[in-house]
Order: structure tokens, then C-alpha cells, then sequence
């Protein structure tokens, strides 16, 4: 494993090299072992862990299980007051089109307002929304006055 394949596998999985896929798991610990700069990288997605560990709400195994399923049901569903690229002369989406370009864009603009509010606002238990977003964009790189550092 390379530190590149390592820092990316941190960044969707965590700090908690368990929480990985099984396949990569050791390759993990191993490329750790002959990089010992990967330490810093882990240690700031331990504290990220942490972070979220502490504002998460507790939620049930079958509260999960069922809004996936809601989910699931929802995208599975044909969408309501759909045409047919044939009422309209042939000229549009397919309804399969429409649906498939919806839900990533709704996604999208939401991911983009939790971002928002937490620069705005903050994080439950920090003092500075700003420094939450340092955090989240690698504060190493690029700070949110645009310095490099």
C-alpha cells in the first residue's frame, strides 16, 4: 500500500484501521510501520473521529435499517406527475433521466448546507466555526484566509 492509497482510505474510513476493509487492513498497518509520517494525518482523523463520536446522536440499529429502507423504497419508486418523453413531442428527459440527475443534486446542495452552517455557525462544543472548517479542509494545506501553509 502507498501513503497515497493509506491517506485515502483514512480519509473515508476514520482513524480505527479495523473499520477498513478487511483487504486493506494490514497493508495498512504494515505501510504505518515504514511511514511514520502517516501519524500525523491519523492522529488529526482521530480527533475528527472524536469530534463527530461526540455530537452524534445515538440511534438505534432498526431506526438505520428502516430509513434505509425508506430510502431504498423512495429511489426504487417511479416519481410522481412524470411524463414520457412522448407527451411532450419526444423532447426531454426520460422520467429515469430526471430522477437519476435529482437525487445527486438535492445531495449535493445539502452536503453544501451542513458545510455552511457548521463555518457559520460551529459545532456543538467548539468555539469557532472556522477552526471546525480548518479541521475538515486539512488546516496544514490550506487555511480559510486562503494562506498556505
Amino acid at each position: 500500500m502507498t501513503p497515497d492509497r493509506f491517506r485515502r482510505l483514512l480519509d473515508a474510513y476514520g482513524a480505527d484501521i479495523d473499520r477498513w476493509p478487511a483487504p486493506d487492513r494490514q497493508a495498512a498497518r504494515t505501510c504505518l510501520a515504514h511511514h511514520p509520517d502517516l501519524l500525523v494525518p491519523m492522529g488529526r482523523a482521530a480527533a475528527l473521529d472524536a469530534s463527530i463520536r461526540r455530537i452524534a446522536p445515538a440511534v438505534s440499529p432498526d431506526a438505520v435499517a428502516a430509513a434505509i429502507d425508506a430510502v431504498n423504497r423512495r429511489l426504487e419508486a417511479p416519481p410522481a406527475n412524470t411524463r414520457r418523453p412522448a407527451d411532450h413531442g419526444g423532447v426531454g428527459r426520460a422520467p429515469h433521466q430526471a430522477v437519476a440527475l435529482g437525487w445527486p443534486l438535492a445531495a449535493l446542495a445539502g452536503a453544501a448546507a451542513i458545510l455552511l452552517a457548521i463555518g457559520l455557525h460551529g459545532l456543538p462544543g467548539t468555539a469557532d466555526g472556522a477552526a471546525m472548517m480548518t479541521l475538515l479542509f486539512d488546516s496544514d494545506l490550506i487555511l480559510l484566509d486562503g494562506a498556505v501553509r
